[in-house]
């Protein structure tokens, strides 16, 4: 039936051990009568009194109920991503698939090489929006800066890919202070800066995706990278959080851990090495970047019932 929302307001309700967010209203509909209603988060920055729209009832866990749906414009939006690190590698895989799924993109490194024209290029070339914009994610108000950039310039952020990363291989005795610190300063706090820096955007749009790419190195210790596999596996516990926390505004958080993926840091693998560990792998090759870009976007895009996880992608080189 037809009605109109006279009041509404966002509740939080806290059943242990999560909160949640609802959003709830008077609508009166056609012949005068007034309805408690229920109203999807993803409608909230819309909402206005008086606005028109469908009551209708729905299942819930707690019986049936009624909703109202507001009559919103018929024009399409654009999605936007933000991907970080994205000018070479599986940064630029994913910004090239994400583009294919009808996104807008926005391309984050601390420089700009021929592979990044490229992909920008070619990211048009589909009809789609595509900008760079420098920024060093180890910097929080660098990141501020950025996200407030994409902001004015699209008005949202959909979807968060949190890819830069950099390795420094060092046995520990051999680490100093600083190639500790570089490691977790890009790899780990950059991730933190880029996700606080685009939460409460999200919250108010009424929803997100935040993926996040750890390494299998979090799971296997590979000697040599303490810093690395520390930060990789920091990624992994600060994604189960997030999840935890904002859920309730439509925010689902996930993570991803690759093996093998032919990237610069893997060809400069001495061959031998590198062919040992392809005789590890069952599926008895590598990855390539597009191969995880499909799954970053799945997802983003598919997967509307999972968070808090870390997708393994190594073809049972590791379990």
């Amino acid at each position: 039936m037809r009605g109109k929302l006279l009041y509404y307001t966002m509740v939080h309700i806290p059943p242990l051990p999560f909160r949640t967010v609802y959003t709830v209203g008077v609508a009166k509909d056609e012949n005068g009568e007034l309805h408690c209603v229920r109203i999807d988060n993803e409608y909230f920055n819309i909402l206005k009194r008086d606005i028109e729209g469908e009551i209708v009832k729905k299942w819930t866990i707690f019986g049936e109920m009624e909703y109202f749906i507001p009559d919103v414009e018929k024009k399409e939006i654009r999605k936007v991503v933000l991907i970080t690190g994205a000018t070479r590698g599986i940064g630029k895989a994913t910004a090239l698939e994400f583009a294919k799924k009808g996104f807008d993109v926005v391309i984050n490194d601390i420089e700009l090489p021929d592979e990044g024209v490229e992909a920008l290029n070619r990211i048009k070339e589909m009809g789609k929006n595509a900008i760079f914009i420098k920024a060093d994610v180890s910097k929080y108000g660098e990141v501020e800066k950025m996200v407030k950039e994409i902001i004015e310039r699209f008005g949202r952020i959909d979807v968060l890919v949190n890819n830069a990363g950099i390795n420094i291989d060092r046995l520990l005795i051999n680490m100093t202070p600083e190639q500790w610190q570089k490691v977790i300063d890009i790899d780990l706090t950059g991730v933190y800066n880029c996700t606080k820096a685009v939460i409460p955007y999200m919250i108010t749009q009424g929803g997100g995706r935040i993926i996040n790419v750890s390494s299998q190195s979090a799971f296997d210790g590979r000697i040599g990278q303490a810093n690395y596999a520390a930060a990789k596996g920091g990624i992994i516990s600060f994604t189960r959080v997030i999840a935890k926390e904002y859920a309730q505004y439509n925010i689902l958080c996930n993570a991803i851990a690759p093996g093998a993926v032919r990237t610069r840091i893997l060809e400069a693998v001495p061959p031998g090495m590198l062919k040992d560990r392809v005789m590890r792998i069952p599926l008895g090759r590598i990855a390539e970047p597009e191969e995880i870009a499909k799954v970053i976007v799945f997802l983003a895009t598919e997967a509307t019932y999972i968070t808090g996880q870390t997708i393994l992608i190594n073809a049972g080189e590791y379990f």
